[in-house]
């Protein structure tokens, strides 16, 4: 007869590009504890990642909006199973509520930490409280998520990914790690490529101008100079995020502009004799063709779309304010062909482009 198999559950509440970042992390655990059953709890976001994970076996969706009635019930239900190993990762306070309840033989934990000033008195809080934590997981970090702090968290030497199996490595457990991991969604095969055959025929460069190039400050003509400079030899492709960018509902004014809509890309404004293309709420896992065929990805640190670009080994341009320098090197996964440029010194944009597509 044999063994049965250890249930694990693990709880990634959160946005899609950290379910991406945690992806190799979580194939590590399939792949070290294989008789396993691994249950995700996931949102409704990222659960359009989570499905196509054949290292996940069973999903379990959690929405932040439902009402509280709902979440008791989500609770009791997740409740009534027993598990080998729970270990909750997204910081959410559904996630360390259910995890008291939960019957499991280990529980691992990540815990953050963060300043909060009042009345000119300075003091730390913790999520969940270190009661909480040392009371209900045997296995912990705490994260310190005080940016501008070169010495936090040292242990892992501030990266998120480190810190995931570092988590494990306290146990004893040496997981073996592995890089990103997104499965293309071939729902948009075909449509990809009779996009490509008819518009792009070309090596192309992917920028995804989201809303937070809005707070770049750039000049737009100094852009437009960059678009066609670089449409000399890569046709260009702009894709826009979930929210509305400025700089997007610029460009699409004046150059090629197609839309995604009813499951088609429909060209709203044609005629202009250039290699721009603007594209216009495409769903993610279609965007993700465009990642995949693209020879550069230029975004302002995009989250999903970055972490996906990482996962199909496209080279990535970050586009940022200097500010948020140490922040992002919290995300950046290892081994990849990764360039960040900084929006103060934003006029060597072109060329920092050309030695990226270089390497």
């Amino acid at each position: 007869m044999s063994p049965e198999r250890i249930k694990i559950l693990i709880f990634r509440t959160d946005r899609i590009g950290d379910l991406v970042n945690t992806s190799s992390f979580l194939y590590s655990i399939k792949n070290y504890y294989q008789k396993s059953e691994i249950t995700l709890v996931c949102s409704s976001y990222n659960k359009i990642i989570a499905q196509n994970y054949d290292f996940i076996d069973k999903i379990l969706i959690y929405n932040k909006s439902f009402p509280f009635f709902k979440k008791i019930e989500f609770i009791k239900k997740i409740a009534k199973n027993t598990y080998d190993i729970l270990v909750a990762l997204d910081g959410r306070n559904i996630s360390y509520l259910a995890s008291y309840f939960i019957k499991s033989k280990h529980k691992y934990a990540i815990s953050f930490k963060k300043k909060k000033s009042f009345l000119g008195f300075k003091y730390n809080i913790f999520r969940p409280s270190l009661f909480l934590l040392k009371k209900n997981f045997q296995t912990y970090i705490i994260c310190d998520e005080d940016y501008s702090n070169l010495e936090a968290n040292s242990e892992f030497n501030n990266h998120y990914l480190t810190m995931y199996y570092l988590l494990f490595k306290k146990n004893n457990i040496p997981l073996k790690k592995y890089k990103h991991i997104y499965k293309l969604d071939p729902t948009y095969s075909d449509s990809y490529t009779n996009f490509f055959s008819n518009y792009i025929k070309r090596d192309f460069l992917l920028f995804h101008i989201d809303e937070k190039w809005n707070n770049l400050n750039i000049d737009l003509n100094w852009l437009k100079t960059v678009f066609n400079n670089l449409s000399s030899k890569y046709t260009i492709i702009l894709s826009s995020g979930l929210k509305r960018s400025n700089i997007f509902e610029h460009f699409k004014k004046i150059n090629n502009f197609f839309i995604y809509s009813d499951s088609n890309l429909v060209q709203n404004i044609e005629g202009f004799d250039n290699n721009i293309f603007l594209i216009q709420n495409l769903p993610l896992n279609f965007l993700s063709h465009f990642i995949n065929g693209s020879k550069l990805f230029i975004s302002s640190h995009s989250g999903a779309p970055f972490h996906i670009s990482a996962a199909l080994n496209v080279p990535i341009l970050d586009f940022v304010k200097k500010e948020i320098n140490l922040e992002l090197d919290r995300w950046i996964p290892n081994h990849i062909n990764y360039k960040r440029v900084f929006v103060e010194n934003y006029t060597s944009l072109e060329n920092d482009i050309v030695d990226q597509l270089k390497v």
